[in-house]
């Protein structure tokens, strides 16, 4: 591995529980389609090389890709794109020659602007989605498309963490122009200031004070965008990722617009939503 143009994402314990979620909805996902003429296609939008090392262990843990394609029933079409080309190369000589598997190396949101558009009733084709992105690198029209296309089932790293290091600060009037676009991006518009913000009613001599919320108002607020704006039907409570000091690091929002899905991600995550795991 030494010899590698890259090197493997190490990842914490909160990570592989992630991973377990999205492989067994994935294989209740096939399952359900199992009798069914429609296609389903597997689409991870921040793939990895698909190994990954364990942060505690050291030991190799398969990334989503992998245990995507060990999911049966099989999906029809998979489509795994990272930015880094030695991780696609590596995820390519895993794969082998599949002619089901597209690999792209490039960004996410520009070639998932063309992709989901083509995912839609009318074509027969439905599919189950994984947006991890590391950061703030994610743009809503993704999210937005994914919803409006009606036919995509989606998981959803929210990165609370990132947000709250990079944009969402105690003082707002202190948070750096980049901070506040990528927020933006993510977000879809400045709303994202009225859900991390709200007017003290005590004030002070100098005017109104913004006092910054909590993860659990925000959050809220981006479950209702999804639902509102976005135009999933169901969206469970997300699942918070915690690290081992049991600080949420992350969400993991599941969105659909099937009641079926809502209750078999429900059922999943309750499994998993125990922070002395």
């Amino acid at each position: 591995m030494s010899d590698l143009p890259f090197r493997f994402d190490e990842i914490g314990y909160w990570s592989e529980l992630k991973l377990e979620i999205v492989e067994k909805y994935g294989a209740a996902y096939t399952a359900t389609f199992k009798k069914s003429r429609l296609k389903k296609y597997y689409i991870d939008g921040f793939s990895g090389a698909g190994i990954h090392l364990s942060r505690t262990s050291g030991r190799q843990v398969e990334g989503s890709p992998t245990r995507a394609l060990k999911v049966q029933p099989s999906f029809d079409r998979y489509y795994f794109i990272d930015l880094n080309t030695g991780k696609t190369e590596y995820l390519r000589s895993l794969c082998g020659h599949r002619p089901d598997v597209h690999i792209h190396t490039g960004d996410t949101n520009r070639y998932l602007r063309e992709l989901l558009p083509t995912i839609n009733y009318v074509r027969y084709n439905r599919a189950l989605c994984l947006l991890d992105p590391y950061a703030l690198q994610l743009d809503w029209e993704i999210i937005y498309l994914a919803g409006q296309s009606r036919a995509v089932d989606m998981f959803l790293n929210f990165p609370v963490m990132d947000m709250n290091r990079n944009a969402i600060w105690r003082n707002p009037e202190r948070v750096p122009q980049g901070g506040i676009e990528r927020m933006t991006k993510f977000w879809g518009d400045e709303s994202w200031k009225q859900a991390a913000y709200a007017e003290s009613p005590q004030g002070s001599l100098f005017g109104p004070v913004m006092v910054k919320q909590g993860n659990d108002a925000i959050v809220a607020s981006f479950r209702e965008r999804l639902k509102k704006v976005a135009g999933f039907q169901f969206v469970p409570e997300p699942l918070p990722m915690r690290n081992s000091t049991n600080a949420v690091v992350y969400y993991l929002f599941f969105a659909s617009q099937k009641p079926v899905a809502e209750r078999i991600i429900s059922d999943i995550f309750s499994r998993y939503n125990d922070p002395r795991r």
